[in-house]
């Protein structure tokens, strides 16, 4: 009896802490996680740009003047400061290739315009985007 006992306190404890822990990493309202997001969602957020609704995506690396996907260089075999810790994806507006500069062109893109954003990782960029330049991922925006 006493084992039981035991053991049910064991799954409770495990279950509790599974529950925790699945509730901590919960991310904050307004930071997307999934590869597609709707523009009802930009607008909802209240995002004004493309830009901005991609600024909050856990995916990506946004700076002043480059965009990049989270990851690491794989052909790299350095460690820290030395090595590219994004990759560089290509923008896709439209089904039109972006040869400017991606993070002009989607702060020029208003939330009201947006139908979505997709994500596509190196290994998911679909056929008709696999092209040089788009090694690093793809990010298709698809407006009105």
């Amino acid at each position: 009896m006493r084992k039981r006992t035991r053991r049910s306190a064991a799954i409770a404890t495990t279950m509790a802490l599974m529950a925790a822990t699945a509730c901590a990493s919960n991310p904050r309202p307004g930071t997307y996680t999934r590869l597609l997001i709707t523009g009802s969602e930009i607008r909802d957020a209240g995002y004004r740009s493309a830009y901005e609704a991609l600024t909050h995506h856990r995916e990506l690396i946004i700076f002043e003047d480059r965009i990049g996907f989270r990851g690491g260089n794989d052909s790299s075999r350095l460690f820290g400061r030395q090595t590219q810790d994004y990759y560089v994806p290509m923008l896709v507006v439209d089904g039109d290739f972006n040869q400017n500069d991606a993070v002009t062109t989607l702060r020029r893109i208003p939330a009201e315009d947006i139908v979505s954003i997709r994500l596509y990782h190196q290994s998911m960029v679909p056929p008709r985007y696999r092209r040089p330049g788009a090694e690093g991922g793809v990010i298709e925006v698809n407006t009105r």
